[in-house]
């Protein structure tokens, strides 16, 4: 188990090699090398303290569910950067799909609202015109019921009334 103190002369790919190994103190000290120039990047786009460091703790958890993998041949700070800027993008499509989700439950919600509304006001309206037809003579009545309700012609309602 190295030292802190003697981590911090070795190079970014000596670190990435002891992280391979499953060296916690190799990724203290990488996190504390680039910590502050990512939270630094984030604060540009995310414009919330909190939202960065979640970014920026996210990707250092990613890196160590990761950490077999990585290649010390390859710049240690250009993945990280490379890793904030996916999180930082996955960030703002999550909102996005948030935001439209709930635009759309909010159409939507509006929506019913006026189908119900205009439920009510058709059933009222059919109730009103109910209670007209019934004040009407018997024989004005029947005529409308054959005209409008039936759907028979004037044609159809007429020879009915000819007698």
């Amino acid at each position: 188990m190295e030292k802190f103190n003697e981590l911090s002369e070795k190079q970014d790919r000596e670190l990435v090699e002891l992280l391979k190994n499953n060296s916690h103190e190799a990724f203290g000290e990488l996190y504390a090398r680039f910590r502050e120039r990512l939270m630094y990047y984030c604060k540009q786009y995310m414009r919330s303290e909190a939202d960065s460091e979640d970014i920026v703790h996210d990707v250092f958890v990613q890196l160590w569910g990761k950490r077999r993998f990585l290649n010390t041949e390859l710049s240690f700070s250009g993945l990280v950067q490379t890793m904030t800027k996916n999180n930082i993008t996955d960030r703002f499509r999550h909102l996005d799909v948030h935001s439209r989700y709930a635009q759309n439950m909010l159409v939507n919600t509006a929506d019913s609202t006026n189908e119900t509304e205009n439920l009510i006001i058709d059933n009222d309206y059919t109730e009103l015109l109910n209670e007209l037809i019934e004040q009407l003579p018997p024989k004005q009545k029947e005529i409308f019921r054959l005209y409008r309700i039936e759907g028979l012609t004037y044609k159809g309602v007429s020879p009915t009334f000819s007698n």
